[in-house]
């Protein structure tokens, strides 16, 4: 149904409701009627007074009651909940069918200020769960809208009327009706779900994210898409409240912890703390890694280049005089010696401090051949024999 149609029932049934004049006041046995409160297409709503126990009610007498309104009026008044309006008593006088119910003071919903999503939430939660408790108990309340919502002086929400727009044998107000009900279809807990989720969108025009999707999924026009039930919608509702994820609106990762993050202030705070000191963590360890490759790449071609200038020395110490060659070893070895030590891994090196070890060890040996050689030519030499001279006379 489109909204101009949905718009044009609601007028029409605004109409009717003015076309319709209130009769004469019923006499109720143990009620006096004091004032007329409101009246409507359905009847007329009066303050009365219930004799027998001294309260104030409010007693809708109904001009058009079919057969067994009183009766589902009975059964209605057994419902006890701390969200709907208690039916006190119920009966028939005049031809006409009244019920006598508690007094709510205070404000109907749609002469109240919500300045919130999460204010008309804490009212649909309320009657959700009201709606919830009838629906357990078997009972369908037909006609969920605005002015069929108190809210009291205290904040608590009370709906009335329920059950009793179809025992007055009125379908409800066409702009809260389910499609299936404005095509005759028979009233059911889906079709007072949808008039919830159109109540509470009114109340709020300019809705969170969240809420809009709950309201959405609850007044679907096609019925399989709504909630499974009034109860998966009053879990939303709370979830919502809680700054939780809801099954309405499936958000990112990204949302789910902004939504966290509003729940939980101090816990986020303590993951974002973590988070950054896990990236400056895993920054440093970066850095360190790049800088340790780099010292082991400089640190291995110093190594290999040290190599190559022990080889060079190696072959140049072989080519010098003996005399010189012992002083170049023994300088050549020691350099070789603690470049060994600095890279232990280094085959090259390790070579050519034992290449050195045993260049000195064969220079010593050379040298010893060659000291021996030289002792031996100097005991066998031949003593030099002067000739003898005669002094002058």
């Amino acid at each position: 149904m489109t909204d101009a149609l949905r718009s044009l029932a609601a007028e029409l049934d605004e109409l009717g409701r003015e076309g319709e004049h209130a009769r004469e006041v019923p006499e109720i046995p143990d009620f006096r009627l004091t004032d007329v409160l409101g009246s409507g297409g359905m009847g007329t709503v009066y303050l009365a007074e219930q004799v027998s126990l001294g309260r104030e009610v409010a007693l809708k007498a109904v001009d058009r009651s079919p057969a067994g309104s009183a009766d589902e009026a009975r059964t209605v008044a057994q419902l006890h909940h701390p969200n709907i309006v208690q039916v006190y008593a119920a009966g028939t006088a005049q031809g006409r069918s009244w019920f006598a119910m508690e007094l709510m003071r205070g404000k109907t919903a749609d002469h109240s200020e919500f300045a919130s999503a999460e204010d008309a939430a804490r009212l649909g939660v309320q009657i959700a769960d009201a709606l919830s408790y009838a629906h357990r108990c078997g009972v369908i309340h037909r006609d969920v809208k605005p002015s069929n919502i108190f809210i009291g002086e205290d904040g608590t929400a009370k709906l009335g009327d329920f059950g009793l727009a179809n025992s007055v044998g009125d379908g409800g107000t066409r702009r809260y009706m389910a499609p299936e009900l404005l095509d005759g279809g028979k009233a059911t807990e889906s079709s007072d779900q949808y008039a919830l989720g159109v109540t509470l969108r009114e109340l709020v025009p300019d809705a969170a994210a969240d809420f809009a999707a709950i309201c959405a999924k609850a007044a679907a026009q096609d019925p399989s898409r709504r909630y499974a039930s009034v109860d998966a919608m009053l879990d939303d509702l709370r979830r919502f409240l809680a700054r939780k994820p809801v099954s309405a609106n499936p958000p990112s990762p990204v949302r789910r912890f902004r939504l966290f993050a509003r729940r939980n202030p101090l816990a986020a705070s303590g993951i974002a703390a973590a988070s950054i000191f896990l990236a400056a963590f895993v920054a440093a360890l970066a850095v360190g890694y790049i800088r340790t490759s780099r010292a082991l790449a400089a640190t291995e071609c110093e190594a290999a280049s040290a190599a190559q200038s022990l080889a060079k020395v190696v072959v140049d110490i072989n080519r010098l005089d003996s005399d010189k060659r012992e002083t170049e070893i023994t300088c050549a070895l020691t350099a070789a010696e603690h470049l060994a030590a600095r890279f232990p891994d280094n085959a090259e090196i390790a070579d050519a401090v034992e290449r050195l070890k045993s260049a000195r060890a064969a220079h010593a040996r050379f040298l010893e051949r060659r000291g021996g050689s030289m002792h031996l030519q100097h005991r066998f030499r031949r003593p030099v024999v002067r000739p003898m001279t005669r002094p002058d006379p």
